[in-house]
């Protein structure tokens, strides 16, 4: 297929860490090409002087400014933008007929009330979160085919619904005590005192006791209670992956093929979202390093010996499956694209 034939894509926030994924991924996807890569900050600059890994994939491309880019013809755009930057383009591109994978999460919770809750204030356009799907191919394929606009996921509720999602859906949950261990680049670009790697190189700092913004994600897609849930963050000196451990108090006495059958109904066929095996034991309990680089999800359990206790472990890449991966994998489908398409890259071990 020549680049003439190819579907077209804007993305914003391309200066960006999850900006710079997205083009990584198209640069080998089969059916979409990069029309224009969106920056303020950099505007003019050659795109590779900032993702210099893609230098002989993207050698003429400079970064476009926001106000030269919303006429430049595209069938889908990428919105990596920070929290709150992304409703008025969502709104301006939708205007144009256009599809638009968000990254943020300006358009993720459904529920008004659970909005203002989380993220402190009334939801500037409500009307966009009611056309929005929740951009999780793996609990909401069918509705993404036919959605022109598919939220963002946070990297950590991403990596908490897929450990827990199942679970849940099998009514097996009476509380989950989620601990996540992030690596820095989940700060973003950006350094800070405490998101900066030289400052937590070698350290495991708790950062979020009992809540983070994510959780509200959990709330909505898998149905738990607040009130049954806590979500501690630890910054992990790690550069990416996201790592959940869930001690979780079943809802009745278990045994361990009753997790294995409450799992694979909702794994089974998925092509990035696996179950670890039950044997060797150092793999049963997933290690993000398994994924890095990858759109792939890992889940694991093991069962307290009294049915009643259980640990669930996930795994993805922050970058990949955390945010721009599963957004090319929702563009995808909204454009009737094979799921799969640019996001067939493997794993990179060790790492």
């Amino acid at each position: 297929m020549t680049d003439s034939k190819k579907a077209a894509a804007v993305v914003w926030g391309a200066n960006g860490m999850a900006g710079g994924e997205v083009l990584r991924i198209l640069a080998g996807h089969p059916r979409l090409t990069v029309a224009a890569a969106v920056s303020r900050s950099r505007a003019a600059q050659p795109v590779w002087t900032i993702h210099p890994h893609l230098r002989q994939d993207f050698p003429e491309m400079t970064f476009t400014a926001p106000e030269d880019v919303l006429d430049v013809p595209a069938d889908v755009v990428f919105l990596a933008l920070p929290h709150g930057a992304s409703w008025k383009t969502i709104k301006e591109y939708r205007a144009r007929g256009v599809k638009v994978a968000d990254l943020s999460a300006d358009v993720r919770l459904k529920d008004s009330a659970l909005y203002e809750e989380w993220y402190g204030g009334q939801h500037p356009a409500p009307e966009l979160t009611e056309e929005a799907v929740y951009g999780l191919p793996e609990l909401h394929r069918e509705e993404l085919k036919k959605t022109p606009l598919a939220s963002g996921v946070g990297c950590n509720a991403a990596c908490a619904i897929l450990g827990l999602a199942p679970l849940a859906k099998a009514g097996l949950i009476a509380e989950a005590r989620m601990e996540l261990r992030v690596g820095s680049s989940e700060a973003g670009a950006a350094p800070s005192q405490g998101g900066h790697h030289p400052y937590r190189d070698r350290t495991l700092r708790v950062y979020e006791p009992f809540r983070h913004r994510h959780m509200a994600e959990v709330i909505q897609e898998c149905g738990l209670a607040s009130a049954a849930l806590t979500m501690t963050m630890t910054a992990s000196p790690i550069v990416r992956g996201v790592q959940m451990l869930a001690q979780i108090r079943l809802a009745n006495k278990v045994k361990e093929p009753d997790i294995w059958k409450a799992y694979r109904p909702m794994t089974s066929g998925q092509p990035f979202w696996f179950l670890s095996p039950a044997r060797p034991a150092h793999l049963r309990l997933p290690d993000p390093r398994h994924v890095l680089g990858s759109n792939r999800a890992l889940t694991g359990f093991s069962l307290h010996e009294d049915g009643e206790r259980l640990l669930v472990v996930s795994a993805i890449d922050n970058l990949m499956k955390g945010a721009a991966g599963t957004a090319v994998q929702c563009a995808n489908l909204m454009l009737g694209f094979d799921e799969t398409d640019g996001l067939t890259m493997k794993p990179v071990y060790p790492a």
